[in-house]
C-alpha cells in the first residue's frame, strides 16, 4: 500500500476542483471456498481481491471512482477523475493532512486464520457435516455441503485526518438438500455462520447439530398442511424471527430511504411510530455477531443506535452523506461489500429489545392463530413479505399442525403498531447476508418471543 505521503498526494488531487471531503478505501481479500457433493469435492477455488476506491464529496454531490491498481500512480489517475467528475471548477488551498492513527479492537475474536489451515482439515470439516446431515433422516435425496470462508483487510483515510484499519474474517458452510416422501419432494438451503476463523469447527460441534437440524426440519416440512389465506394473531419465536424487523422496518429507516422519501417514517422523529413495547436497536458491537465490526466501513468506530424507544422514534441509520442530507450525526452505518462500492446507510446487528410478558402465556393466550418459529428470505420497501420457512397453528393456546405455504405480509409500520406482547428471553441468531447498492453485507437480526394481535398471514 502507499505510503501517508503518497495518500496526502492522492486526497489533495480529490479536492483539487472544490470537493470539501476526500477519502481512500484501500482493500485486501481473500476468498476460498469448496464444493462438495455425494461424489465428493467438486472444486477449490481461492480468489485474491486488492483494490481502493476515492469518495469526494461537495455539499449533498458524492462521486466515487475506483481502481484494481493500488500503485501510487494509478490512485492519483483515479482521485484527478474524481475531481474532474465531480465538476466543480473551484481553487482549493493545499492543505497538510495530519494523520490521526486510531485503533479499535474487533468485537469478534480470531484464533486461526483461515490461510494458516491446511485444505485437507478444511474438506475434513466438510465431510463430518456430510456424515452427520446424511444419518439424520432417510427421506434425504441429495446433499451438496459447500465450504466458505473470507479474510478482508481494510485502510481507510480521509481529509479529516483519519487513518484506521479493521481486519474481518468469517466461516460458513452451506447446506442445499432435496428430501422426498410418498411422492412429496422439497428442496431448501441453510448457512451455517461463524464471525471467525477456523475455530467456527475445533471449538464445537455446533455445526454438525445444525446439519442435523437442518435435514430433520425440512423432512418435516414434508408433512405441513395447507392452510387458505387469513388475518389472525401471530406469534413470532425468539432468535432468527427477527428477520421480521430487518424487513418491516430496518431498511425503512435507513437515511438511503428517508432521504429519498421512500420510507413511511420520514419526518417522524419523536412520534409515536410502534406499540410501546417496541424497542428497536441496532447494534455494530455486539461480540460474536455476524454483523460486528470494529469500525463501519467509513472508518468510524461501530457504536449502539436506539431507533426506536417505546414505540417513540429516535433516530436513523445514517452514513456520512446520508447524516449531511438529514442534518444528523453519522451513526457509523456506512457500509459496501467491497472497494468496488461506494458505502450508504446499512444495518448492522439490528434486534428488539427484550420485554416484560410471560414466554408461554403470549402462546397460550391465543385461541386461534399461527406461530412461526423460523423465517426465510423476504422483500421490503413500505410494505413486506416474508416466507415462513417453519410455522404451526395454534388452536386453543396450544401449538397444533405444522403449515406450509405460507408468507406474512403487512405494511411495516402498521405491523409494528400491533405488537401486543414481548417475552423475557432475548435469543440471538446466526446471521446471515443483506442485498442493497451498496452489495452483499453480514448481518444478523433477531429478538424475543413475540406476538402480533393481528397479521394478513397468505399461501404461496
Amino acid at each position: 500500500m502507499i505510503d501517508k505521503r503518497e495518500i496526502q498526494l492522492v486526497l489533495e488531487a480529490a479536492l483539487s476542483r472544490g470537493g470539501d471531503f476526500a477519502e481512500i478505501y484501500f482493500e485486501e481479500k481473500d476468498e476460498f471456498s469448496i464444493k462438495h457433493s455425494a461424489n465428493g469435492v467438486n472444486g477449490i477455488t481461492g480468489v485474491s481481491v486488492l483494490g481502493a476506491g476515492v469518495y469526494l464529496l461537495s455539499g449533498m454531490r458524492s462521486v466515487y471512482v475506483y481502481t484494481n491498481d493500488t500503485c501510487f500512480h494509478s490512485l492519483m489517475e483515479t482521485a484527478k477523475r474524481a475531481a474532474f467528475m465531480l465538476n466543480e471548477h473551484k481553487t482549493r488551498d493545499k492543505k497538510d493532512f495530519v494523520f490521526q492513527m486510531k485503533h479499535y479492537k474487533s468485537p469478534n475474536r480470531v484464533q486461526y486464520f483461515p490461510k494458516d489451515i491446511h485444505v485437507r482439515d478444511k474438506i475434513e470439516v466438510i465431510k463430518r457435516a456430510d456424515i452427520s446431515a446424511r444419518q439424520s433422516d432417510r427421506a434425504l435425496k441429495s446433499l451438496n455441503v459447500d465450504y466458505f470462508d473470507y479474510d478482508q483487510r481494510k485502510t481507510i483515510a480521509n481529509s479529516e485526518g483519519l487513518y484506521v484499519s479493521d481486519r474481518r474474517v468469517t466461516s460458513r458452510l452451506r447446506f442445499s438438500a432435496v428430501v422426498e416422501r410418498n411422492g412429496l419432494m422439497l428442496s431448501e438451503w441453510g448457512d451455517y455462520t461463524k464471525p471467525s476463523g477456523f475455530e467456527a469447527f475445533t471449538e464445537t460441534d455446533a455445526y454438525l447439530d445444525f446439519a442435523k437440524e437442518f435435514v430433520i426440519d425440512l423432512s418435516s416440512a414434508l408433512d405441513g398442511v395447507a392452510v387458505p389465506s387469513s388475518t389472525v394473531p401471530v406469534v413470532l419465536e425468539a432468535g432468527s424471527c427477527g428477520t421480521l424487523w430487518h424487513e418491516a422496518c430496518g431498511h425503512m429507516l435507513e437515511a438511503s430511504a428517508i432521504t429519498e422519501n421512500r420510507s413511511d417514517f420520514c419526518d417522524k422523529l419523536g412520534q409515536q411510530v410502534a406499540s410501546e413495547k417496541v424497542t428497536l436497536v441496532d447494534d455494530g458491537t455486539l461480540e460474536g455477531l455476524y454483523g460486528s465490526s470494529a469500525i463501519d466501513d467509513e472508518g468510524f468506530k461501530t457504536q449502539k443506535n436506539v431507533l426506536i424507544e417505546s414505540g417513540i422514534l429516535k433516530g436513523y441509520l445514517c452514513d456520512r452523506m446520508g447524516a449531511r442530507r438529514l442534518k444528523m450525526a453519522p451513526t457509523a452505518s456506512g457500509r459496501r461489500q467491497g472497494y468496488a462500492y461506494a458505502p450508504t446507510s446499512r444495518m448492522t446487528n439490528t434486534y428488539l429489545a427484550e420485554g416484560h410478558d410471560d414466554d408461554d402465556e403470549i402462546i397460550s393466550s391465543v385461541e386461534n392463530g399461527l406461530y412461526v418459529k423460523r423465517l426465510g428470505g423476504g422483500n421490503s420497501g413500505r410494505s413486506f413479505s416474508i416466507a415462513v420457512t417453519e410455522g404451526y397453528l395454534i388452536k386453543k393456546g396450544k401449538i397444533s399442525d405444522r403449515v406450509k405455504g405460507l408468507s406474512i405480509n403487512g405494511r411495516g409500520i402498521d405491523i409494528i403498531k400491533n405488537v401486543d406482547r414481548v417475552g423475557k428471553k432475548l435469543i440471538t441468531d446466526s446471521g446471515g447476508f443483506c442485498g442493497a447498492s451498496s452489495g452483499l453485507c453480514q448481518v444478523t437480526s433477531f429478538q424475543p418471543r413475540i406476538r402480533i394481535a393481528n397479521m394478513t398471514v397468505g399461501s404461496e
